[in-house]
């Protein structure tokens, strides 16, 4: 039948990590047009010659656009079937099917590369993942590194279709010293041909690219959502044409893009803030450390501090919350470091695979720091 492009192609519902989940109507024309931008060579750069695994629920954003951006391609697309976090059936289907490009959530990752270590597995077809959904540890980097797998950061939301940053640092690692390339491959990366974004202070004044200011995060495009399903109107749509993501960032002079946190997770401790995300990212670096997350909870005298939340990673079970404070030191910024840890045998997750910090504060709302 013949569709007219702007007719509705899907629907989608945020993850609702900080409220309620709302609905992202997507048309055929800004479904091609989103495949068509992340195909460009410094986007995903797929190819005919590609195999791509999306280690990604369909309702997840479409499996990230890759189901309408492979075929375009003509690249061979492999499903991971109801056992995406299985590390040992990840390893097998991507050594059968010779997948040269994944993507998915960190804990994905790490239920891999737990079973690689442990197997002595390798997956020497495997030439890059893109890592989205949550903060991607410098540690999951470095052990793709082992594997000769380029770790790639991808930053995207329902409402962009996903996709509206890449990093692609790896192609430039030349360009680094090993400190400034640990540094760099973190953030979120460039915007994808079609996003336009920038950072705006409290009062809507455009901020610089320079690195260090940070402020609101806003976006538009031809694939970014200009208002939710069935809603009149709403806070993230105000300025004309641009849609407020929820998110506090930075973009350097050479375009790279980092978020600093969630505007509803940043931590307000004694009129200074702290990035959640920053914090969780050294805590992750610890060995023993399999998952971290940080909360913002109240301090009689402080207003407000960081409590952290370990999950103990394998051979962690003796790892205090002392050792791993102490190893944060040098990492973050001093008044930065929590001021306690708290160990979980998991963190919730949404079905996507985020990290639900409402539910976390729900837990911990009791907790008291001992001053």
């Amino acid at each position: 039948p013949e569709i007219e492009e702007k007719q509705a192609c899907a629907l989608c519902y945020t993850s609702g990590t900080t409220g309620n989940p709302k609905g992202v109507l997507y048309s055929h024309r800004s479904t091609i047009l989103h495949a068509y931008g992340t195909l460009m060579p410094d986007a995903l750069g797929i190819s005919r010659k590609d195999v791509v695994l999306p280690i990604v629920p369909l309702f997840h954003v479409n499996a990230w656009g890759n189901p309408y951006a492979c075929p375009i391609a003509g690249a061979k697309l492999v499903f991971p079937g109801n056992k995406m976090g299985d590390g040992a059936t990840l390893a097998q289907l991507i050594n059968e099917e010779g997948v040269t490009l994944s993507a998915g959530v960190p804990t994905v990752w790490l239920g891999l590369l737990a079973h690689l270590k442990s197997s002595g597995m390798r997956v020497d077809t495997l030439r890059r993942i893109v890592v989205g959904g949550a903060a991607c540890p410098l540690s999951i980097m470095e052990d793709f590194d082992t594997y000769d797998v380029d770790t790639c950061v991808g930053w995207g939301m329902t409402e962009m279709s996903p996709l509206g940053t890449l990093n692609n640092s790896v192609a430039e690692r030349d360009k680094y010293s090993d400190e400034e390339f640990a540094k760099v491959r973190l953030k979120g990366g460039r915007p994808i041909y079609g996003v336009q974004m920038k950072i705006v202070d409290d009062e809507g004044r455009e901020l610089p690219w320079d690195g260090a200011a940070f402020g609101s995060l806003k976006v538009r495009g031809p694939w970014i959502c200009s208002n939710y399903y069935k809603l009149d109107g709403s806070d993230a749509h105000a300025e004309e044409g641009w849609f407020e993501t929820g998110d506090v960032a930075t973009i350097d002079p050479d375009g790279y893009m980092a978020i600093t946190d969630r505007t509803k997770d940043v931590i307000k401790s004694g009129g200074e803030w702290i990035s959640s995300i920053e914090v969780e990212n050294a805590a992750t670096d610890h060995p023993l450390v399999a998952e971290a997350a940080v909360i913002g909870h109240f301090h009689p005298k402080w207003s407000e501090r960081p409590l952290l939340i370990v999950v103990r990673g394998p051979g962690g079970e003796g790892v205090t919350g002392e050792e791993i404070l102490k190893s944060l030191e040098g990492k973050i910024a001093k008044w930065w470091i929590p001021e306690a840890v708290e160990f979980v045998d998991e963190l919730p997750h949404t079905a996507t695979g985020k990290v639900q910090k409402t539910k976390l504060r729900e837990v911990f709302k009791d907790f008291e720091f001992q001053v």
